[in-house]
């Protein structure tokens, strides 16, 4: 992972921390994946950083009762990971 990745990664966890136990649904995350990078990212950019971030177990989600909308949050495994950088 370079620099950038770092940043974009933090940046994500660092949404999630702001957003308590509301969340965040997916396409804000990726918009702020999207902002984090500097410049446009590709579909594929965002995807794998979304990816990373759930498949390292960082974040997970809940669906909200009224919409169905799932809402991803923090994990304490991610907390932990947002704190080491």
């Amino acid at each position: 992972m370079n620099a950038l990745d770092k940043h974009v990664i933090k940046t994500a966890l660092e949404s999630l921390r702001a957003a308590g136990g509301t969340g965040l649904k997916k396409a804000a995350l990726l918009s702020q994946i999207d902002l984090a990078a500097g410049a446009p990212t590709t579909n594929e950019q965002r995807e794998a950083a979304f990816s990373l971030l759930k498949d390292r177990g960082w974040m997970t989600f809940y669906m909200e009762p009224i919409w169905h909308d799932q809402r991803w949050t923090l994990t304490e495994r991610g907390l932990t990971a947002l704190e080491g950088m």
